[in-house]
């Protein structure tokens, strides 16, 4: 049996400074200091797949999506996507629904089980269909995010380049795989890569040397660029 782990990161502030998270956090005030059962946190921001709040959405919405949660994904955010796709990218309707069960819900999935090397952008979904590492290292079908994902590049392939039509999401994770036969969407002609003079909107050209990614061991990161 498979192990899916699901992952989405939320940002919380309490009625005052937070000192540490952990599962009873305190907080500190100049008045003393309050468990965690006596708190009450908002939520001001989340991230799962990086970019879709960036690239998809309206910046009006942002806010309401930083505080909505992944449940509500498909039925809030889908239609944003949607509109971004067949409007402002001139995707077809099979394309956009395509690229909406890859991203929804706004969270990151790792097969647990899965004994791959490292992680994988998109990995699971697609079955390691999507190459974007930026060390030219394989996808693998583990999920999750690695450090050297260049995942820009993986989010402009979908909404601008030829990705939805070509790589399969066989685990897609709502009812549009259904709709769309387990299968890569219908080419539309409608992408913007370069081809036949059409502006290049599928690479953002920035190598791992920009990134500060070269350190062969922990902590991987290298010096701020």
């Amino acid at each position: 049996m498979q192990r899916i782990l699901i992952i989405a990161c939320a940002t919380a502030f309490g009625v005052a400074s937070l000192a540490a998270c952990s599962n009873d956090p305190t907080l500190i005030t100049n008045g003393g200091n309050t468990t965690g059962q006596n708190l009450t946190f908002l939520q001001v921001d989340r991230i799962g797949k990086p970019g879709i709040k960036e690239l998809f959405l309206p910046y009006a919405s942002h806010d309401a999506f930083n505080r909505d949660v992944p449940q509500n994904d498909v039925k809030n955010t889908g239609s944003q996507i949607n509109t971004f796709m067949t409007g402002t990218a001139g995707r077809s309707a099979a394309v956009s629904q395509y690229v909406q069960s890859l991203l929804l819900p706004d969270a990151l999935i790792a097969n647990l089980a899965d004994t791959s090397p490292r992680a994988s952008y998109l990995g699971y979904e697609t079955l390691g269909g999507i190459k974007d590492d930026c060390t030219g290292a394989a996808p693998t079908t583990f999920g999750g995010r690695s450090l050297t994902d260049d995942v820009v590049n993986a989010m402009l392939g979908l909404a601008f380049g030829y990705t939805a039509t070509t790589v399969p999401a066989p685990n897609a994770p709502n009812a549009s795989r259904t709709a769309l036969g387990l299968a890569p969407a219908p080419e539309d002609g409608r992408e913007r890569a370069g081809q036949n003079g059409t502006p290049q909107l599928v690479n953002q050209n920035i190598g791992c040397a920009n990134k500060g990614l070269m350190l062969g061991s922990f902590p991987y990161l290298g010096n701020p660029i």
